[in-house]
């Protein structure tokens, strides 16, 4: 148990920050919902901050992340800091540049779009102000490249507190200045949206500038002489491991684009419906499954630079076991409670009855998705930190696939519910085939003992999932935050004493750890 007592001990600091950042931004939502509702202007900034997320996912957070991690660390443990320095500035540059190309790329096409037609108001505000979130997309992106780099250095809770700083500027932003426009939301619309694109575009700025000074106290500040410009062996590299992975998830975030298109067309609410409970569902999965994907992937790219795989394919059994355990009781507590979390975390302002009812359904949708959410961060760093990007492409682009195919035959009958079935499905086939190939190829039994295991914490789950229906009469004229309360201990507390009951594993293995850190 000892790799999975580091790994344990790294992602409890890690998940600290993350969920002060995820609380924050939680809030922020909260505020969102409070001031633009769910109609066309939320519709509308939904749409437009999708675009510049894009970007960070697949080049920041995403994609040149994840290539990032295992060859700086390669580099230091095979040729030194400095080289690995060298590496990192030639990899910092031309992303940049790359970034700036696609940045301007996407707004022009936005404002051409704008001159074609006269749109509804949600598309006609979202196309307007494009051009003027779209930048934020280039120092985001750079944010999450210097992040990795600091992960590689085992360096994980200062850069995640760079995070907070986005929701720190658009709570602000909500607070004193929308707030003081949403009288006539339809007339005020352009004014809250270019107010809260400057917020994110300065927030994307602080955050660099602040990982840019980590850096330099690591010694790790880009450097730009002659040999790095043209350092094409460099080049070479990231550009043979990122373009099958940049087809994979540039088809990743195509799928995205089309549930968010597809949910336009259902209706003004739908977009709105699913981001609200998205949220939702993606807060536990920011907290628990990013912290143990952001460790593991430095932890195995470390021990397969060094040719210990045995070490590293039993670090990822036991990971995955471990956050199975804890996100599969999560999303049968989520499907329960849906209705109570949309209310109680959302229900106020321009956020009404009907909103509520739309974004519960999409919750109850998204809720079984979480342990398939959650294991694609594991299951991903499985493949890249052996420097492994083909199989991850090929997977995701028949994965995606499929997710539209099903997005245009559940969308009509199931509106947004739908939309996110769809996602979920889809996920798991992409969990299945990952965990199929590197049990076929590296380790036999991986995916056999990861079905086992989620059958039995499945089975777990079921138990506190139905004394929670039963007694929900009992919490039914309570005020919303007492039935939550109530909910939750029961939910837990049943869940809790079936575990002991039956030995679980994990959950001697989570307590011994607060025992010696205590």
């Amino acid at each position: 148990m000892a790799g999975l007592g580091r790994i344990v001990k790294k992602v409890t600091g890690l998940a600290g920050v993350t969920f002060a950042s995820r609380v924050l931004g939680f809030f922020r939502e909260i505020l969102t919902a409070r001031y633009l509702g769910g109609g066309a202007v939320a519709a509308a900034w939904e749409f437009a901050f999708m675009l510049p997320n894009l970007c960070r996912r697949v080049f920041g957070e995403g994609l040149l992340a994840q290539v990032l991690v295992p060859v700086v660390t390669h580099a230091m443990e095979n040729e030194g800091k400095e080289r690995a320095r060298k590496k990192f500035s030639t990899i910092f540059l031309y992303s940049g540049l790359c970034l700036c190309v696609i940045c301007v790329a996407v707004s022009l096409v936005s404002f051409l779009l704008l001159q074609l037609r006269e749109w509804e108001l949600h598309w006609k505000l979202g196309f307007t102000i494009v051009p003027l979130v779209m930048p934020y997309g280039i120092f985001i992106c750079l944010v999450g490249i210097c992040t990795s780099l600091m992960n590689s250095l085992r360096s994980f809770v200062l850069p995640a507190l760079a995070s907070l700083l986005l929701n720190v500027f658009l709570v602000f932003a909500l607070f004193f200045v929308v707030s003081g426009l949403t009288g006539d939301l339809s007339g005020n619309g352009l004014k809250i949206l270019s107010s809260l694109s400057v917020a994110v575009l300065l927030s994307g700025i602080f955050e660099l500038v602040l990982l840019l000074f980590m850096m330099k106290k690591e010694g790790m500040t880009p450097v730009f002489p002659r040999e790095v410009l043209a350092d094409g062996g460099t080049i070479r590299e990231i550009v043979l491991l990122i373009l099958p992975g940049l087809a994979g998830a540039l088809t990743y975030q195509l799928g995205v684009m089309c549930d968010r298109s597809m949910a336009m067309m259902v209706g003004e609410y739908a977009l709105p419906a699913l981001n609200y409970s998205e949220r939702l569902t993606y807060l536990p999965i920011g907290v628990v499954a990013v912290s143990f994907g952001t460790v593991s992937l430095t932890e195995m790219s470390a021990l397969a630079a060094k040719g210990e795989l045995d070490t590293m394919k039993e670090m990822l059994e036991k990971t995955m076991r471990l956050l199975l355990f804890l996100t599969v009781p999560l999303a049968g507590f989520v499907f329960i409670a849906s209705d109570d979390l949309i209310r109680f975390c959302f229900m106020r302002g321009k956020f009404g009855e009907s909103e509520a009812l739309h974004a519960s359904y999409a919750l109850r949708c998204y809720a079984w998705g979480i342990p398939a959410f959650a294991a694609m961060k594991l299951s991903l760093a499985a493949f890249y930190s052996r420097k492994e990007t083909k199989t991850p492409m090929i997977s995701a682009i028949c994965c995606i696939a499929a997710n539209i195919l099903m997005n245009l035959i559940l969308m009509h009958p199931l509106k947004q519910g739908g939309i996110a079935l769809a996602t979920v499905i889809s996920s798991y086939m992409n969990n299945f085939i990952l965990l199929y190939l590197f049990s076929s190829r590296v380790r036999k039994g991986l995916l056999k003992g990861t079905v086992k295991a989620f059958g039995k914490f499945l089975l777990l789950s079921a138990v506190p999932v139905l004394a929670v229906f039963f007694a929900s009469p009992l919490f039914r004229n309570m005020p919303l935050f007492f039935s939550l309360c109530g909910k939750s201990v029961l939910f837990g507390g049943t869940l809790l004493a079936l575990a002991l009951l039956f030995r679980v594993e994990e959950v001697s293995a989570v307590t011994a750890k607060f025992r010696s850190r205590k």
